[in-house]
């Protein structure tokens, strides 16, 4: 048996969706796209229908009425895949697994609580960390080393992941000139060209700049990394509410829908590949004018973009799970673990099972702290989801009418001694002592982190698995990649 706590959660019916979507193609159809984009991508975009004059992309109905009957085509492939599996959407599944994420240029230190530039040793020390706590993935580096070339740090990060790592973790390609040499240390660090084919590991999205904008130097990663590789062209986009996009969730989602709608024209017409529909990313603080991706009002925008997707090309409503446990501090604080808490346990509810941990400021600082603070709380979620048996040795008959007539003495027990590592949340950090207890010995969850932190991250081993010709090959590449950055 399981706990179920998915909640269901709905902001728009489909007439409101549908109601906004007929707007989001109005803006479609009468605005333009500026794109500096290569001969050949061009080329594609003509063939597709596509009006390219110059830098403005326009695009007329028949080309609307093609991206829309691929929507339609999914749609009925997902329902028809529903109606396979009995008419009701995959619900969550029980196993919670975290993620490192974010890619700060700053780090919260581990001993003065303050912040600093985040240098290539800290990215190092981080990956040993990462392993040592057994964490599986890497949403991004955590951060981009300062301490190296601007134009090569994103190769640096990539670089330095893979000689201080079991395996390589994704990156984003910021540099079309460092597009080489991240396919190069790949192949080194896989053994073949082709193995980076079938996973580059690191990324290579054509960013959008909202509204409507893709420069030069975002196209030629998508396209190079499409000829290199064989990658389809993907598009990402972050827009910020009051900032890139209307302040109002409804605004938002109508240009942020006919954004991604614009995109997946250029994705069909590269790749035959739809695009899906991105909410806002981020809403504009309007107390402070800056950026922040949390709060009531950032969750009412992420979750108007997910269900247009979900209209768009689902037909019903997928699981809506927010997994991202951020916090607006910068450095660890009341504020942080507060933020972080209520990330995982609205998380949680809604049907993430997957969290991001170790990030402040937006995942624009990095904490060896909060990575141990971030990993008690997604230990409770674990807990929580745990498996509860009904079985005999679990019920326990027998001790229970045996021990019964003696009173509570179930402490004194075989069967309480058996199970109470299964049964019982241990944490390492909260602290359940009676007050008393605490009040001869006080503890703090920070400083007690703080310990666990130090011990760990002055401990941890490198666990990369390379040899030594392919370390020093990749250590030339790194070489090589700041005279080409300097040049």
């Amino acid at each position: 048996m399981r706990l179920n706590i998915t909640a269901a959660i709905h902001l728009f019916s489909d007439a409101q969706l549908e109601h906004l979507l007929q707007n989001a193609l109005t803006v479609l159809r009468q605005t333009p796209f500026r794109v500096q984009g290569t001969d050949e991508f061009c080329d594609h975009l003509r063939a597709y229908g596509c009006q390219v004059d110059s830098e403005q992309v326009r695009f007329p109905q028949a080309v609307i009425d093609k991206v829309m009957a691929r929507c339609a085509e999914a749609k009925r492939a997902a329902l028809e895949a529903l109606r396979a599996q009995g008419g009701k959407p995959e619900q969550p599944g029980t196993k919670v697994s975290m993620f490192t994420h974010g890619q700060a240029l700053h780090i919260c230190d581990l001993e003065t609580n303050q912040l600093r530039p985040a240098t290539e040793l800290d990215l190092a020390t981080w990956c040993h960390a990462a392993d040592s706590l057994d964490i599986p993935t890497r949403a991004h580096p955590t951060f981009i080393p300062t301490d190296v070339p601007v134009s090569a740090a994103d190769f640096h990060a990539f670089a330095t992941i893979i000689l201080n790592s079991r395996q390589p973790h994704r990156v984003s390609v910021y540099s079309a000139r460092m597009l080489p040499f991240f396919i190069e240390a790949a192949t080194i660090a896989t053994g073949s060209l082709d193995a980076v084919k079938r996973d580059p590991v690191f990324a290579t999205k054509a960013w959008v700049t909202s509204p409507f904008m893709i420069d030069r130097e975002n196209i030629d990663i998508g396209m190079e990394a499409r000829r290199r590789l064989g990658t389809p062209i993907t598009f990402g986009h972050m827009p910020v509410a009051a900032a890139s996009t209307p302040v109002s969730v409804a605004g938002a989602l109508v240009q942020n829908t006919a954004e991604s709608l614009a995109l997946s024209a250029m994705r069909l017409a590269i790749d035959n590949l739809p695009q899906g529909i991105t909410g806002s990313a981020a809403v504009m603080d309007m107390k402070h004018g800056f950026p922040r991706q949390l709060g009531p009002d950032m969750f009412l925008h992420s979750l108007a973009g997910q269900e247009m997707n979900d209209y768009l090309y689902h037909g019903y409503s997928t699981v809506r799970g927010f997994g991202y446990t951020g916090t607006g501090a910068a450095t660890v604080s009341t504020q942080s673990v507060c933020e972080k808490a209520l990330g995982v346990a609205f998380g949680a509810a809604t049907g993430a099972r997957d969290f991001g941990i170790g990030c402040l400021a937006f995942s624009d600082v990095g904490s060896p702290v909060h990575l141990i603070l971030d990993r008690e709380l997604v230990g409770f979620v674990e807990h929580l989801l745990r498996d509860v048996s009904i079985d005999d040795e679990h019920i326990g008959l027998n001790n229970i009418i045996e021990t019964v007539p003696t009173g509570g003495r179930y402490m004194e027990n075989l069967h309480t001694a058996q199970f109470f590592r299964e049964e019982c949340w241990l944490p390492s950090l909260i602290d359940y002592r009676a007050f008393m207890a605490w009040a001869s010995n006080p503890s703090d969850m920070i400083a007690d982190a703080r310990k666990k932190a130090r011990n760990l991250f002055s401990g941890a081993t490198n666990h990369c698995p390379l040899s030594d010709d392919q370390q020093r090959a990749i250590r030339k590449l790194m070489q090589d990649a700041d005279a080409a950055a300097r040049g």
